[in-house]
């Protein structure tokens, strides 16, 4: 009787750190990919979306068509160099690339192609299977950072960069290689567009005089009157 109650004690010892075990792989980055998988499985867009910072991954997108496309990659470098800005800026004066990938998520989800074309995908850059995301290698960078290695049915491997943010985490980027994918889920959030600035009053040269105002203009009668006064002390 009593080796049947050490044993029961045991067996509930063990469902217990079960539960624990359980409950810290389905929180944190993890509990984020399985949210995208369970989107995907349902066709439900914009919960998908909202598992994705869409600004950071756009951003980080463009960053990777550099990295891809040699031609994109020289042109990086020359707009830098020149001081006009990379290919993330100058093509995001072209393309509203957060607009496209977010009609590309929202499209892909809600009809079923992203998951199926990720399914056959040969090359790497479609993390995006329900299973793959559930049994994704989750290693997490500090308290806000994690990158997670994504190997679909096709043999196909890549890392998705997430981000912990007002207490959530999403997707913040995805690369080919695990250094990249490091790379975007350190970076800060992607900064919002400047506002267009004010049209600013031109400045003196040094040793100018500055412009006086004009002087105010009186009513009739009113400057004649004044300077009349003028010095005269009223008895």
């Amino acid at each position: 009787m009593k080796l049947s109650r050490r044993s029961f004690g045991y067996f509930s010892l063990l469902l217990i750190l079960a539960a624990l075990v359980a409950a810290c792989v389905s929180s944190g980055p993890q509990k984020a990919l399985n949210g995208l998988a369970e989107a995907l499985k349902k066709n439900d867009s914009a919960a998908f979306v909202a598992g994705i910072d869409i600004k950071s991954f756009a951003n980080n997108d463009i960053k990777n068509l550099t990295r891809e496309e040699a031609p994109l990659g020289l042109l990086d470098s020359l707009g830098r160099s020149l001081g006009i800005g990379g290919m993330d800026e100058l093509l995001g004066s072209i393309v509203d690339m957060e607009a496209r990938v977010h009609s590309h998520f929202t499209r892909g989800v809600s009809t079923g192609e992203l998951m199926a074309q990720c399914r056959q995908a040969e090359t790497p850059n479609c993390p995006w299977v329900p299973e793959s995301l559930n049994n994704a290698k989750v290693t997490e960078i500090g308290t806000d950072a994690a990158v997670a290695q994504v190997t679909t049915p096709a043999r196909m491997t890549s890392w998705l960069a997430l981000r912990k943010a007002d207490g959530k985490w999403r997707v913040v980027g995805q690369a080919v290689m695990e250094s990249t994918a490091r790379q975007y889920a350190t970076e800060k959030s992607a900064p919002a567009a400047p506002a267009a600035p004010g049209k600013a009053k031109p400045q003196p040269a040094p040793g100018e005089p500055k412009p006086q105002p004009a002087p105010e203009k009186s009513a009739p009668g009113q400057d004649t009157m004044a300077g009349d006064n003028q010095g005269v002390t009223k008895i």
